[in-house]
C-alpha cells in the first residue's frame, strides 16, 4: 500500500480522478448531501486552514485532512473531488472568514469612538490569530508556488474591494471624509500592526507593545481630526487596556519623553500626509 504525500495539485493513491464522485455507498454520503451539508463544507474548510497552519501550503493533504476532521476521505471528496480545488476554495473560505471575525465585532450602535478603538484592538487581536497565521504561511509558499501566487493576486482583488465596502459600512464617521484617506488609514493601521506583532523585543514585551498601540491610537485620532472627524476627540473608549507595568525592576524601562513624543507623532503625521499626496485637508471642507 502506498503512503500519501502528495504535492500541491498532484493525486494521491485512492483520490478522485476525472471528475467523478464517491459511489453512494461510500461511507453513506449521498445520504448527508441535503439537510447538514453546509455544515459539513464548513468543517472540512475549517480543517484545512487548521492543517495550512500547521503544516503550510504544501504539507497539505485529503489524508491529513481526513484525520484533522476526522471524516473518511470518500466523504470529503464527495464535496471536494480534486485537493487543489479543496485547497483553493479553503483560501476563499480563509478570507472570508477573516473579515467576518472582524467586521462582525464591531458594533454598528457603538459611538465614533468607541467603533475607532475597537477596530483597532480587534486588527492587533486577529494579527496573532490562527487566522492570520494561515494567511501568512499562504503569502510565504506563494514566493515558490505560480499557481498559488496567480490565484491569490486574484483573490487579492476581490478581497480589497469587499474590505472597502466593509470598511465604510463599519466606519461611516471616517468614510465621510473620503475614499483616499478610510484606505490610507487602513493600511497604514494594518502595516503598522503586522510590524508590532512580527517583531521581537529584548525585553517588557507586553509593555512596548501596549504604549505603540497608544501611540497609534494618539496619531490617528488626530489624523481625523484634523479632517473634521470631531467625535474621536474626546475620551477613550474604556475598553482600551491598561498599560502593564515592566515585567521586571531592573534596569529601568525608559520613560517616554514628551517632547521626543511629540517629534514621533509629528514625523508620522508627516509620513501620512505624504503618502496621502498633499497637505492636510481643511477640517471645515473634510465632510465634503
Amino acid at each position: 500500500m502506498h503512503t500519501e504525500e502528495a504535492h500541491p495539485g498532484e493525486m494521491v493513491p485512492g483520490e478522485i480522478a476525472s471528475g467523478e464522485l464517491p459511489s453512494d455507498s461510500d461511507s453513506g454520503i449521498a445520504s448527508e448531501a441535503g439537510e447538514g451539508s453546509d455544515e459539513t463544507r464548513t468543517a472540512i474548510l475549517d480543517a484545512v486552514v487548521r492543517c495550512f497552519t500547521a503544516q503550510g501550503w504544501a504539507g497539505t493533504n485529503m489524508s491529513l485532512v481526513a484525520r484533522e476532521t476526522g471524516m473518511t476521505r470518500g466523504k470529503i471528496q464527495y464535496y471536494f473531488p480534486v485537493l487543489d480545488e479543496l485547497k483553493f476554495a479553503a483560501i476563499e473560505y480563509l478570507y472570508d472568514s477573516w473579515r467576518r471575525s472582524y467586521f462582525d465585532r464591531i458594533s454598528p450602535d457603538a459611538s465614533t469612538r468607541v467603533r475607532f478603538d475597537r477596530g483597532l484592538d480587534l486588527l492587533w487581536e486577529l494579527s496573532r490569530d490562527p487566522l492570520h497565521v494561515a494567511m501568512a504561511e499562504l503569502e510565504s509558499a506563494a514566493r515558490t508556488d505560480e499557481g498559488l501566487r496567480r490565484r491569490l493576486a486574484e483573490l487579492h482583488i476581490a478581497d480589497e474591494a469587499q474590505l472597502n465596502v466593509a470598511t465604510r459600512l463599519a466606519f461611516p464617521a471616517l468614510a465621510a471624509v473620503g475614499g483616499l484617506e478610510l484606505q490610507l488609514g487602513r493600511y497604514f493601521s494594518t502595516i503598522f500592526i503586522n510590524g508590532l506583532a512580527a517583531h521581537n523585543f529584548p525585553a517588557d514585551a507586553a509593555m512596548w507593545r501596549e504604549r505603540l498601540l497608544a501611540m497609534l491610537k494618539e496619531c490617528l485620532t488626530d489624523f481625523w481630526v484634523r479632517r473634521g472627524v470631531l467625535d474621536l476627540d474626546g475620551e477613550r473608549s474604556s475598553a482600551s487596556p491598561e498599560i502593564p507595568a515592566p515585567e521586571h525592576s531592573a534596569p529601568a524601562s525608559p520613560t517616554l519623553d514628551p517632547d521626543r513624543t511629540r517629534e514621533a507623532l509629528a514625523l508620522l503625521r508627516q509620513a501620512m500626509e505624504t503618502l496621502s499626496g498633499g497637505s492636510p485637508t481643511n477640517p471645515d471642507s473634510a465632510a465634503g
